[in-house]
């Protein structure tokens, strides 16, 4: 092991905190990773690999991306007489990135309102805030104070904060952090009669908070029909439908928004991970003008929408709509889909494989009973390619910038990672046969 990989996992070990399983190479060791170009990553140790994690989906224009870096570099340097971009200035005095970003956005992705803040989960706790507000204004025949309701779906992800955790339904999140937060139904994910039952039965139901594909979750895809089905009952029980987009949107599946491929328009949606090109953190909550109920006070963030993450944001939507990558996600997706099917299905590699789904560059491959998920991760980096185990199912999301031929090299060391370890499952097999 090269010196330099093991000091630096070292430190992580001994001052990191413990909020992650590490992913690990062949020699037990954490990788490290230094340096990135593209689709692919480099570790301490000089190995090259590719990513087809993208940072959960925040690295969907590749990692050093010219335009997105060039971009922070000619935002940060001042001019000849020492001016330059605003640092933090109060919510109360927009900035001209802010202001130019809100009307490019919100006309680009069909929303009429939208509040920007620094990650993810800060969005969903917007949008839950939102939903209550919403609900209390609007619904006051049936919600007071302290109890409206939120419904969600089991296996879902929305990111961890206490509001998030205590919509979960997986006990890893939840269990050590109580009290959580009341308010939220789990219902069946996938299923619309559930969310009919549910919205029949509780008349103080505000809001329904959905994943479009569930990805933590193991790329759960529902069926056809399902969203829009999903949508239609919150018409018609005036509720709010909210689609958590954070890791599907942005052209991850090969829409713009996942919801699009029903012809879903959410009435609230939350965007995040690569709306910052993959360097910047940043999200925001969208919203239609009825729904965009706060008044001024009621809600805020000092670094959110600050003058930086704006003016990168909006280079993001114009690349995605330039080099239309949307469409690119679609056809790449699909290529890559298929060849991974095609190696993963037949051979001695069907036998560690129960299935492999996927929409555009979203793609799961979901493991047999019994395999080793963590050990398959660490076999994927022995290979050469890294990746996320998303509750036993290995999670391949790229970034949308991939080329053909990068399809073709992953595939190859996917498929070589599934033979190498099949063939120690077998032999593994074998040897019980003959005790």
């Amino acid at each position: 092991m090269n010196t330099r990989m093991k000091e630096l996992s070292e430190k992580v070990k001994k001052f990191g905190a413990e909020h992650y399983k590490l992913q690990e190479n062949e020699h037990k060791c954490p990788v490290v990773i230094s340096k990135g170009k593209g689709v692919w990553v480099e570790d301490a140790d000089g190995n090259k690999l590719l990513d087809a994690c993208a940072g959960y989906s925040s690295v969907n224009l590749g990692h050093m991306n010219p335009e997105i870096d060039g971009l922070i570099r000619e935002l940060l340097t001042p001019d000849k007489d020492g001016w330059g971009l605003p640092c933090v200035v109060p919510n109360s005095t927009p900035t001209e990135p802010y202001a130019e970003f809100v009307e490019y956005a919100c006309v680009f992705l069909g929303a009429d309102k939208m509040l920007a803040k620094n990650g993810g989960v800060e969005s969903v706790d917007t949008a839950i805030k939102l939903m209550r507000k919403w609900g209390a204004v609007k619904k006051i025949r049936y919600v007071r104070h302290g109890n409206a309701e939120i419904v969600v779906c089991e296996r879902n992800f929305h990111g961890r904060t206490i509001a998030a955790i205590s919509a979960s339904t997986n006990p890893e999140y939840r269990d050590p952090f109580g009290p959580l937060t009341p308010g939220f139904i789990p219902i069946l994910y996938g299923d619309a009669q559930a969310l009919e039952r549910t919205l029949e039965e509780h008349p103080n139901v505000v809001g329904f908070l959905v994943e479009p594909i569930q990805g933590e979750g193991g790329v759960n895809i529902p069926h056809e029909g399902y969203l829009r089905k999903c949508y239609e009952l919150c018409r018609k029980h005036d509720v709010v439908f909210c689609a958590d987009e954070i890791q599907t949107g942005l052209g991850r599946t090969g829409k713009l928004l996942a919801c699009s491929h029903e012809g879903v328009e959410p009435d609230i949606f939350i965007l995040g991970k690569s709306l910052g090109g993959g360097r910047i953190p940043t999200s925001a909550t969208f919203a239609k003008k009825d729904f965009m109920v706060f008044t001024p006070g009621e809600d805020g963030s000092t670094h959110g929408g600050n003058a930086l993450a704006m003016s990168v944001a909006r280079k993001v939507l114009e690349i995605i709509e330039r080099d239309k990558l949307c469409e690119r996600s679609a056809e790449m997706g699909e290529y890559l889909l298929g060849k991974l099917k095609h190696g993963l299905t037949r051979g001695p590699a069907k036998m560690l494989i129960k299935e492999v789904r996927g929409r555009g560059l979203m793609i799961g491959i979901d493991l047999a009973q019994g395999v080793n998920a963590r050990a398959m991760i660490t076999a994927l980096l022995t290979h050469g390619v890294m990746t996320k185990d998303a509750h036993h199912v290995i999670r391949i999301t790229p970034p949308l910038i991939i080329a053909k031929a990068e399809c073709d090299e992953l595939v190859k060391r996917i498929l070589r990672t599934f033979r190498d370890v099949a063939c120690e499952y077998e032999m593994c097999t074998c040897k019980k046969k003959t005790r």
